[in-house]
């Protein structure tokens, strides 16, 4: 489902796959200009279930990768729709999903708004591979400490492929990793758990991105998990010249907006987001255009950096 971290490409290429992609559409991309629309990441972000079941139901395709809460969007999937992607799976029992759940404690809303994992589905857990991280959950990307959980017949197939690829793991570090999973829940820091601590502080983050963008101009899409926000910029207006430079690393040639804009703001403004056609086949970069990806996994001072640099650089237009 795209857009996907970019990462899922390579991986499919070098185990010798065909990616696939399914776009999440937004009413904007639809041409739908309806102003009562919700700018919430689970609503605008939707998928449309008979394209997904049309894409898997090749026997050639063996995998869907899903991942909740979503980079870069932010987006949940709830019950409703969980339900209607495991009814696709189990319609099509060649295709195996590989759940990337790295977000699961990342959390703002468990009411309203809880992470679901599909292999708790019924039938589901026989044909789910479901993946976590240390690195997100206790903020130490570089450990590289994770771990996947399935039936025997998919973790026996991770295990012989960890065994020619990393050949070994870092050891000390798992066993901290292993003593973490138990500590976090208990009371931390006036939390009931350090989970609660953790999604309590990322959702205090994120309304001061959500403020920050508002002063620039750009329409939040309010995610209720992870720590990555999409701002829709179709309001904003910069220099063409932007998006007549050529560079190596562009996608596509003409560059596409989000990525001038990006390169504009950086240069101009000196705020740098990603450009999130950088997350989809060129095929589809056009669904990025008007947005952009802001992460808040930063310091309060680096957001707030970004707030008085934003007042300036805006208040002046």
């Amino acid at each position: 489902l795209e857009p996907a971290f970019d990462i899922y490409i390579a991986q499919v290429k070098m185990a010798g796959g065909i990616p696939k992609f399914i776009p999440l559409r937004t009413p904007q991309n639809d041409n739908d200009n309806n102003s009562d629309v919700k700018y919430n990441a689970n609503d605008m972000f939707t998928l449309d279930f008979d394209e997904l079941e049309n894409s898997i139901s090749s026997p050639q395709t063996k995998v869907l990768l899903l991942n909740t809460p979503h980079n870069p969007t932010g987006k949940m999937f709830n019950m409703e729709e969980m339900k209607k992607i495991a009814d696709i799976v189990q319609r099509n029992t060649h295709v195996t999903v590989i759940s990337d759940e790295v977000y699961e404690h990342i959390v703002f809303d468990k009411e309203k708004s809880p992470h679901i994992s599909i292999a708790s589905l019924p039938g589901m857990y026989e044909h789910t591979l479901t993946l976590n991280s240390s690195g997100k959950t206790f903020s130490c990307t570089g450990w590289k400490v994770g771990w996947a959980v399935g039936p025997p017949h998919l973790t026996r197939a991770v295990t012989s492929v960890q065994q020619w690829v990393n050949f070994s793991a870092p050891t000390p570090n798992q066993d901290a990793i292993a003593m973490c999973l138990k500590k976090a829940w208990e009371p931390y820091e006036g939390h009931d758990s350090y989970y609660a601590y953790l999604a309590s502080e990322y959702k205090r983050k994120r309304d001061i991105l959500i403020q920050t963008l508002n002063i620039a101009g750009i329409t939040p899409i309010v995610p209720d998990g992870g720590f990555f926000i999409m701002g829709d910029t179709s309001s904003i207006t910069f220099p063409e010249k932007y998006r007549e430079e050529v560079t190596d690393a562009m996608p596509t040639n003409p560059m596409p907006r989000d990525w001038a804009m990006s390169r504009w703001m950086t240069k101009e403004v000196g705020v740098t987001a990603i450009p999130p056609s950088a997350f989809y086949d060129t095929e589809n970069i056009d669904l990025a255009q008007n947005l952009l990806r802001f992460a808040y996994c930063k310091g309060d001072d680096t957001i707030l950096e970004a707030q008085r640099r934003f007042q300036f650089y805006f208040e002046q237009e």
